[in-house]
């Protein structure tokens, strides 16, 4: 499930390299068309399938059904901060997706998930996802860290220029 799935980038490469059946999600319809057009464009729209709803809501409501469907879940949000005022209110958010995506999971399964704000900082990201994780009685595997790519290089004295954290897990 690529979750904020906005272009469907991960949903599609998902799909391209040899997952089963993929589900994104956006809240946004004109992000769901999008995605839609594009599974088209590389012949992968049978592969796919796409729901416009609120990950928060959509999480909850399969976390509550116990639901198991998923055995990769990807979450990429846009930024939940974009202020030092806002982290904390931000951290919850972090925690919610996460949390709830790791009792979607099997033992085995995977999770990706990131943050593109450089007010959350890898260090805060990292506390967040290792409460999640207790907090869902689960351990976690990491498989993969990663910045973002070369063509966004990280200045040391512009803190701004390091904001992506993401992560690779196995649930085990």
């Amino acid at each position: 499930m690529d979750c904020f799935t906005h272009t469907g980038s991960f949903g599609l490469n998902a799909a391209l390299g040899g997952a089963e059946h993929v589900t994104c999600v956006d809240i946004s319809q004109s992000a769901i068309d999008m995605t839609k057009a594009n599974a088209v464009r590389n012949g992968i729209d049978g592969k796919m399938d796409f729901l416009c709803e609120d990950v928060f809501d959509l999480l909850t409501k399969l976390a509550e059904q116990k639901c198991r469907d998923y055995d990769y879940i990807i979450l990429d949000p846009p930024a939940f901060t974009k202020s030092r005022k806002t982290v904390q209110a931000a951290a919850r958010g972090y925690k919610e997706i996460n949390l709830k995506a790791m009792k979607l999971l099997p033992r085995g399964g995977y999770l990706a998930t990131c943050s593109c704000s450089h007010f959350m900082t890898d260090d805060l990201f990292r506390k967040i996802l290792a409460s999640a994780a207790k907090d869902a009685s689960v351990s976690l595997r990491q498989i993969e860290a990663r910045q973002q790519a070369p063509d966004h290089p990280i200045l040391w004295n512009v803190p701004e220029t390091d904001y992506l954290k993401f992560y690779i897990f196995q649930v085990v």
